[in-house]
């Protein structure tokens, strides 16, 4: 089995018109969120083994803010093509993962995350299930998509051999202490 975590970077600064969007860093909300969702991560045991992060600034932070919550052996790549990436393209980069992992993180950004995300439930799923009608409500800054998959294969991970099993937002968190 397979697991793939989607989790959309933390809410970030608006406050600097002149700072472009890719180096856009996170305001203090985004930083509590991020601690709250590696705390989440940390209390349930959602440990992936490989985190693919997009190089703009405000994933990089997610990321970073996340990561203590993480055993450090994990495997990381910050990859450019990431930032703004279509689902189409982030499921190219989840088919090249060594298969000796079982889980994968994906830091990014919508429309691409949330689209994928849609994508890996199933749609044919849409109006059974509460986790993918939140998702396709609002696909929140913060927010981590889980979803399994029966392949043993990256390249084999489809709509088609996935479901979403779990859909969290930072509101549905506590403060971290």
């Amino acid at each position: 089995m397979k697991t793939i975590f989607l989790l959309r970077h933390a809410k970030s600064s608006w406050t600097d018109p002149g700072t472009d969007d890719f180096d856009r860093q996170l305001n203090k909300r985004g930083k509590q969120n991020a601690a709250q969702m590696g705390n989440y991560l940390a209390e349930n045991s959602l440990f992936p083994d490989v985190i693919l992060c997009s190089a703009a600034a405000r994933a990089q932070e997610t990321m970073s803010l996340i990561r203590p919550y993480l055993p450090e052996n994990l495997t990381l790549n910050v990859i450019n093509e990431l930032y703004l990436a279509s689902a189409v393209t982030i499921i190219k980069f989840i088919e090249q993962v060594e298969e000796t992992a079982n889980s994968v993180m994906i830091i990014a950004h919508n429309p691409g995350l949330h689209e994928l995300a849609l994508n890996l439930a199933g749609r044919e799923n849409i109006g059974i299930s509460t986790l993918l009608n939140r998702v396709m409500q609002k696909y929140p800054t913060g927010a981590l998509a889980t979803a399994t998959s029966e392949s043993q294969n990256w390249a084999n991970v489809t709509q088609s051999t996935t479901s979403l099993v779990d859909f969290v937002c930072p509101k549905d968190l506590p403060p971290v202490k």
